[in-house]
């Protein structure tokens, strides 16, 4: 996705909002007659984001270019893909590497396993979209020599084993950019083709798409349980920021094909959650 000003701003008002304790939500901030503290600049920038993805697809709406069934799909994954990373808001690398149990994954090995799924998937439907786009007669199953320069250069197991949960997740966040990128053009005539990959026979192009979400989906949960059995479940202030992150995901999924649409609103909305931010780092550092 464009790292455009608003998505600037809502990583700004995260580094300020993830480490919030209870006491600090309840700080005195009024907005309007709504005296409910701190807490209330979450709702505030919620209530914004959700606003903005209204409007964002009202006006592609009029403007004849809704979003296409494959750039929904893409969304539903672009919003599981934020989900993760406000699940693994403030994770500390001992958090990263502790197993809930003997003989279960930790975080880090969780994280992977979803990167090299995203891999797996990334590179399956693109090679079976360039068969079916070129007619070169191909065989249905991607080769390994076709796996290895599709991947040249851009080496992931060492990250995997010794990198920083900061390098994973950069890793991640460049995969996922180029999944979402590359894919924004498959046609509703596409959706019904068969791709092959490890499963025993072809499955549609739609269902890899769809893949991409629930396989993420399978595994944000067992990080969420992963981090609640190591006593590292979220307070309020990171259960607060994952409702921002979906709004968010509704946001920048709404912009899919369209990244150009409503700039002046998103900008606007940005200079509105910085300011809020402002406030709230000011009056956390207030004793």
């Amino acid at each position: 996705m464009t790292n455009d000003q608003l998505t600037q701003a809502i990583g700004n008002f995260t580094s300020i909002a993830q480490s919030m304790t209870e006491a600090d939500l309840n700080r005195p901030w009024d907005w309007k007659g709504y005296e409910e503290g701190l807490r209330f600049i979450f709702f505030r920038t919620y209530e914004g984001l959700q606003e903005l993805a209204a409007r964002l697809e009202t006006a592609r709406l009029a403007s004849g270019r809704p979003l296409t069934t494959a750039q929904r799909i893409l969304a539903q994954f672009h919003a599981a893909y934020l989900d993760l990373q406000a699940i693994l808001l403030g994770v500390t690398g001992e958090q990263f590497e502790q197993p809930p149990a003997q003989g279960e994954w930790p975080v880090r090995e969780a994280l992977a396993h979803i990167v090299q799924a995203d891999r797996g998937f990334f590179a399956s439907l693109c090679y079976g979209l360039e068969r079916l786009r070129t007619g070169d007669g191909r065989p249905e199953e991607m080769s390994e020599e076709y796996w290895n320069a599709f991947w040249a250069g851009q080496f992931f197991k060492d990250i995997s084993e010794e990198g920083t949960p900061a390098e994973i997740q950069a890793y991640h966040q460049a995969l996922h950019a180029r999944i979402l990128g590359d894919f924004q053009d498959i046609t509703d005539a596409e959706l019904g083709s068969p791709i092959r990959y490890w499963e025993g026979e072809p499955m549609t192009v739609e269902f890899r798409l769809h893949r991409f979400d629930s396989h993420m989906r399978q595994h944000t949960i067992q990080i969420e349980k992963t981090l609640a059995a190591i006593g590292a479940a979220p307070g309020e202030a990171k259960i607060l920021l994952r409702m921002i992150y979906r709004a968010l995901a509704g946001v920048e999924g709404g912009l899919l094909g369209e990244d150009g649409i409503g700039l002046d609103q998103r900008n606007s909305l940005a200079a509105e959650i910085n300011s809020w931010t402002d406030e709230m780092r000011s009056l956390l550092a207030k004793s």
